[in-house]
């Protein structure tokens, strides 16, 4: 059985996944190295979700279509639920003795450097893209989860559908922002920011699956790097999965991946997730 909606729908699901409650250093198919890279970018998602959720807050006025204040309020939503669900998983971080706080600093500086509220919508963008590569990513190879404890593969399954659903929405509100920037400004500022975000981004990442694997500090062994370049470039690829969304994020026209034109990967994810279910936050009497 498929969830039922249009590609275009923004669908906030109030799932609960136990991954506080099932740690795992090995979650990934027994795969540490693996494991890892997924747990390095982990930590960095509460902090990312709840700038995301202040940043689109101030241009709300500016917003006067009906359907684009539907998908904030969803995207709102379903970024609340991530965000306590990664919180969860932060813990389950901190329950195998990892420095979570240690691992988020460099992005809390970074995110918290950042005032003017054009520019918070402008990373907000950014960030959103490389969290939909990452869904992407995950749902075009569905069977890289297929022996993941079942904790987790259900929690990153659910979260790259619900990225899909609203990728669009940030650069839809850019567009709607009365920012007083020209046009050709406002381009060149967000695809400088993509670049910096991502290369950011991306190292902080990569510090915190050193920290993962090597929590005593020092050089990791020569065979986990080769295991570790091996999997971001080679099999499963995780680097050449950003390549097509952040070059397709250079048109100038583009205007964020997900909805129909991503109806594929979205009937994928709640395929998924349909086969798969967690467990549903109970309802208020």
């Amino acid at each position: 059985m498929t969830e039922a909606g249009h590609p275009d729908d923004i669908l906030p699901r109030n799932l609960r996944f136990g991954v506080r409650e099932n740690a795992d250093r090995a979650w990934l198919g027994g795969d540490p190295v693996l494991s890892a890279l997924f747990d390095g970018f982990a930590v960095l998602l509460p902090l990312g979700e709840r700038f995301f959720i202040r940043s689109l807050r101030p241009f709300e006025p500016h917003v006067t279509d009906p359907a684009l204040i539907e998908a904030m309020q969803a995207f709102a939503a379903q970024e609340a639920f991530h965000t306590r669900e990664h919180e969860g998983y932060n813990d389950a971080l901190r329950s195998l003795g990892h420095d979570v706080a240690a691992m988020e600093a460099k992005a809390a500086k970074l995110l918290g450097s950042v005032k003017d509220p054009a520019m918070r919508l402008v990373v907000t963008c950014a960030i959103e893209q490389l969290t939909f590569a990452l869904a992407r990513f995950i749902l075009q190879r569905p069977a890289l989860m297929d022996g993941a404890a079942p904790a987790y593969r259900r929690l990153w399954r659910w979260h790259a559908l619900e990225e899909v659903e609203h990728a669009s929405v940030a650069l839809q509100v850019l567009r709607a922002a009365r920012l007083g920037i020209p046009a050709w400004r406002l381009y060149v500022t967000r695809v400088v920011c993509l670049w910096v975000t991502v290369s950011a981004l991306t190292t902080f990442a990569l510090q915190n699956v050193a920290m993962i694997l090597q929590p005593g500090g020092g050089r990791l062994p020569w065979r986990r790097r080769l295991r570790l370049l091996w999997a971001l470039l080679g099999s499963p690829g995780f680097m050449r999965g950003l390549v097509v969304p952040c070059l397709a994020y250079l048109r100038p026209g583009y205007g964020g991946g997900g909805g129909a034109g991503d109806a594929g990967l979205v009937a994928e994810g709640r395929r998924l997730l349909a086969a798969d279910p967690p467990m549903a936050e109970p309802r208020p009497a």
